[in-house]
């Protein structure tokens, strides 16, 4: 429908934001599990004007994650940052690991919990597009869902 494809499992549920469009939108895949991954897009040129690569718009992004209001900064961190090649383009794969304090009148060590996020970045000259995908997990997401994630995106074709 967009000219792009991804390899997923039989048991997830895909729901198409109906305001995507060729240029912009995205997808997200629902596990059995309740973990979600999504899959994000838009205009290229509009993208490089403030992410001249896929590196720096990785970085923006977890920046943006980690200036969320619940998020512990002292306690969060990047744990893997890769290179990867998708369809002949260079892209970016990072890990981080969040401390969430849960919303509630008081703080407490039991109202902290520890998330992961998943994204993968990469700028598609050939369709003037960018494409993210990426997962922020619940506490009792499966262990592998990192690698489940990465082999979602190794399969990805953008054109």
């Amino acid at each position: 429908m967009y000219k792009f494809s991804i390899d997923y499992p039989k048991v997830c549920r895909v729901e198409f934001n109906p305001k995507s469009r060729r240029e912009s939108g995205d997808i997200v895949f629902h596990f059995p599990d309740r973990e979600k991954l999504y899959i994000s897009w838009g205009d290229l040129d509009i993208a490089k004007k403030r992410f001249q690569t896929p590196e720096n718009q990785a970085e923006q992004g977890i920046k943006r994650i980690m200036k969320g209001r619940t998020v512990n900064r002292k306690e969060s961190e990047k744990v893997t940052q890769d290179s990867l090649e998708i369809q002949m383009h260079k892209a970016v794969y990072n890990r981080i690991k969040l401390e969430e304090m849960l919303p509630g009148l008081f703080f407490s060590k039991k109202r902290i919990v520890t998330r992961e996020a998943h994204s993968v970045h990469l700028h598609c000259e050939k369709t003037s597009r960018y494409f993210v995908i990426y997962s922020l997990l619940s506490p009792n997401a499966p262990e592998d869902f990192g690698t489940l994630l990465l082999t979602m995106a190794r399969s990805f074709k953008c054109h």
